[in-house]
């Protein structure tokens, strides 16, 4: 309990990632999800993964942030990526694109990599809903009540808009957190070629 009073403690708060917060956020979030299942499946060597995960994590933020729904806590401890109702889907257009950022993240498997998101999305609800696409707290800061802060402040905004959120957790242990924020379990999706199980969620509105 003492550990997770200790973000209301700090005096906390939610802001949007600014112009110039995107690089302390994509290496926080890089940090954030060194050993995540799915991301270690994508970048399986270890030696590389340091200086390309900030990268992936720059180009999610980038893609996020004409949506207005990239936030952080007032110290970077936490920070979420959100998609707005029917724009969680990435088309073919945006791949063009950030070929550049694809292509030096992935290099070789970048079109490996783009088959197993459309094979995530395949699983994705048609319902409109808030997409949680990134969620992560810096490894020193877990367990102190920062993703609580973050997660809540969003999650209270959907709600008085009446609308519906879903998630794909990649970790196990992970379930009982999201679930204790009004999350279900709702399926498993394999990954191919060896990859993780990845576990969607989907919150109903809360009264």
């Amino acid at each position: 309990m003492a550990e997770q009073s200790s973000a209301r403690a700090s005096g906390a708060t939610v802001r949007a990632i600014s112009a110039n917060d995107k690089d302390v956020a994509r290496q926080m979030l890089a940090r954030a999800f060194w050993d995540d299942p799915l991301t270690s499946h994508l970048l399986p060597d270890e030696t590389t993964r340091g200086t390309k995960l900030p990268r992936m994590m720059g180009m999610l933020i980038k893609l996020a942030s004409p949506h207005n729904s990239c936030f952080m806590t007032s110290g970077c401890e936490a920070a979420t990526l959100w998609r707005p109702p029917n724009k969680w889907h990435m088309p073919l257009w945006q791949y063009v694109t950030n070929a550049a950022d694809l292509l030096a993240v992935f290099g070789a498997n970048a079109f490996g990599v783009m088959a197993t998101m459309d094979e995530i999305e395949k699983h994705h609800p048609k319902t409109p809903h808030w997409y949680l696409q990134v969620i992560g707290t810096e490894p020193a800061k877990q367990g102190k009540g920062y993703g609580g802060i973050i997660m809540r402040d969003q999650l209270a905004k959907a709600d008085a808009d009446r609308l519906p959120c879903y998630l794909e957790s990649s970790k196990t242990s992970n379930i009982p957190i999201y679930q204790s924020f009004g999350f279900e379990l709702t399926g498993e999706i394999k990954v191919p070629k060896g990859g993780p199980t990845i576990f969607p969620m989907w919150r109903p509105v809360q009264a």
